[in-house]
């Protein structure tokens, strides 16, 4: 028998990871989060000095063992929540004739289970455990993370699963997306000035913004990198340019097809009212023409009034699921993690412009 709800198992899918540490053990976000930064902690605090290396770690390596990587682990378990909430916030507003429990239910439970998500996690996580890898090798016992084979081993397999959990994240996006644009084209979606006041706009809105802010999160790896040491390339352009091209396009891809479904019903609207105003206007000036009594006329002046109002009312409206401050949000948080590194950018071009070398 069909199920007629979703459940945050089926968010999971068929990925390999959640079954078993989240479905089967019960891992919570916070228990991932302390996962990272307990496994970093014996990975750069203790096992090194064994080794015959002292205390040090450079900042990227701290910033990755103290926020990076658990906010990756937290944000990978706490996801699958916030895209149950968000798809019951639509399901209300989808057509009647639609039968939503069954069709788009199945759908979206087979979108999410197709491997192709977390394999796309996988491949996310080989390619940084691979970089490391490599570059471990190239400086074999000359760091504390090429201390030895296990050494190696123990760093980058923590790092694969961090990996794991930003690209299993970002596939995840990107199936609710899809999943999402679905039900907009089938949602009978109401005008609204203010799209923030809508529990459906707020909701979606609110998942966008919550990838977003936690890619600008782990994207402080890459914005304070240059600061702290001589990035490794190619690697870290890679990463760079990934990020300014998924973080932007993650916070519209989910809102488009709700975009475009306003924008169909404003203009829809709009030409219908303009449509009966131009009629009413033809009626009022053969009546106008025809009679020279005056008042005989006020019933579509008034008409024409009242679908004047309703033309100005509807023009108002938004066809953004959200308002234009929201846009703003939207540039700070993608472009926050750089802020220093702009900062210091900007501080040397006005040194060489101004101060005499």
């Amino acid at each position: 028998m069909t199920s007629k709800q979703l459940a945050v198992m089926d968010i999971h899918g068929s990925d390999p990871l959640a079954r078993l540490f989240i479905q089967k053990w019960n891992v919570s976000p916070i228990g991932a989060a302390l996962f990272f930064i307990v496994a970093g902690i014996v990975y750069a605090g203790i096992l090194p000095r064994f080794w015959g290396f002292p205390l040090e770690i450079d900042g990227v390596n701290l910033l990755n063992i103290v926020l990076v990587f658990p906010v990756a682990g937290y944000f990978y378990v706490r996801q699958p929540a916030s895209i149950l909430r968000t798809y019951e916030s639509i399901a209300r507003y989808l057509r009647e004739e639609d039968d939503y429990h069954f069709f788009h239910l199945d759908k979206i439970k087979a979108n999410h289970a197709r491997p192709i998500w977390w394999l796309i996690g996988s491949g996310f996580g080989l390619l940084g455990a691979w970089f490391g890898i490599t570059f471990s090798i190239q400086h074999y016992q000359e760091y504390w993370y090429s201390a030895n084979g296990l050494e190696i081993f123990l760093v980058q397999t923590i790092r694969f699963l961090a990996y794991y959990c930003i690209g299993v994240a970002a596939s995840r996006h990107i199936a609710t997306s899809i999943e999402l644009n679905n039900l907009f084209e089938h949602a009978d979606l109401p005008l609204t000035v203010d799209a923030d006041r809508l529990e459906v706009f707020r909701t979606v809105k609110n998942f966008a913004l919550e990838f977003v802010g936690a890619a600008a999160i782990i994207a402080l790896n890459l914005g304070l990198q240059p600061l702290l040491i001589d990035p490794p390339m190619p690697e870290y352009a890679i990463y760079v340019a990934l990020y300014f091209i998924v973080a932007p396009v993650s916070f519209f891809l989910p809102l488009w097809e709700a975009h475009l479904r306003m924008s169909r019903i404003k203009n829809v609207m709009l030409d219908r009212l303009n449509y009966d105003f131009q009629e009413e206007s033809q009626r009022l000036y053969r009546k106008l023409d025809n009679n020279t009594r005056t008042g005989v006329y006020s019933k579509e002046a008034e008409t024409l009034n009242r679908l004047e109002q309703s033309i100005q009312t509807v023009s108002r409206a938004t066809d953004w699921p959200f308002q234009g401050t929201t846009f703003y949000r939207l540039f700070v948080t993608v472009v926050s993690p750089f802020f220093l590194v702009i900062y210091e950018i900007f501080v040397n071009i006005a040194s060489n412009l101004f101060v005499p070398n």
